[in-house]
Formats: C-alpha cells, structure tokens, sequence
C-alpha cells in the first residue's frame, strides 16, 4: 500500500488521529520530524504530504517500526530514542515541521520541545485536549510556549493536537 492509499484509508477508518490527518497532511512539506511512530497513522498522513507538497520525513521510534513503509523514498526510520539527537539525521539543519506524539509525559514532552523546537519552523503535538487522559502534553505546551513566547492553538477532538508557530 503507498502512502497516499493509506492515508486514504486512515482518513475512513476510525483511529485516535483521524480527525486531524488532513492538518497533518496540509503541513507537511520539506524537512519533515515525526517523533512516535506506533502503528504508522501519523506517517501516512505525513507521507502523503510529503508526497504531494516535496520533502521528506524522518519518523524516530525506540521500536523498529521500519517496516511501515518501508523502502519509500520520502521516509527514513530511525530506531532511538527521541532525546538521542546524535543518532537523529539533520540535527543542524533544522526542520519545516516536528510531529511529536511519544511519551505523554510533562517531562519528556518539555524536554522533546526544548530540544526540537528551536531547530522547527511548526511543531505539533497530539493528545493535547485538556479532557485528555495525558494531561501533561498540554502543560508541556504551556509551560515552552510561556518560555519561548511562542504560540500555541488548540485543536479539540480526537484526543486534541496542538500546534506551535
């Protein structure tokens, strides 16, 4: 299955990000960081965007998830951990856009922030409604931007996704 097909099929098939997929695909362009992989949702939708606007992703997951797409062009998989930025390629060029959706924890997401944000024109975040069950995501968030003076916007729905200009 390409990349554009899975995003398709995510687009119809019930999953925690479906209903910002399309933000995702719309954002994705030029050097792209995805942070979390899991079952590849997020990567489609990246993909995708990649496929469509040019660029490419980089996806970092402690576990080998490189058999999602495996072989496309556009993608890179590393096994690490997020916090490993020698192991992570591109460190000093920076990226177009970061997707982080790892631990969901306040002190890993801050640290994943402070480490990845300087060096990111978009950051984005998922699961960051305040009824969320990973309410540290969101404070993360509060706690960069109020450091930062960089701004932060909302999405509710679909466990939240948050954005950072």
């Amino acid at each position: 299955m390409t990349a554009t097909e899975s995003y398709q099929y995510w687009l119809s098939t019930w999953s925690d990000m479906q209903a910002h997929l399309p933000t995702l695909f719309e954002a994705a362009h030029g050097n792209v960081l995805e942070l979390g992989v899991r079952a590849g949702v997020s990567t489609a939708a990246l993909l995708a965007g990649v496929e469509a606007h040019g660029g490419h992703v980089w996806s970092v997951d402690r576990d080998d998830c490189s058999p999602v797409f495996a072989g496309h062009p556009q993608w890179t998989f590393v096994q690490a951990d997020s916090l490993d930025a020698h192991t992570i390629p591109i460190l000093y060029k920076g990226y177009d856009l970061v997707f982080i959706d790892t631990e969901h924890t306040e002190e890993r997401t801050i640290a994943e922030l402070c480490l990845w944000g300087p060096r990111s024109k978009l950051i984005m975040l998922h699961d960051t409604d305040d009824s969320s069950t990973y309410p540290g995501v969101r404070n993360a968030m509060a706690t960069y931007c109020a450091e930062t003076g960089r701004k932060a916007i909302f999405h509710e729905g679909s466990y939240g996704l948050g954005i950072i200009e």
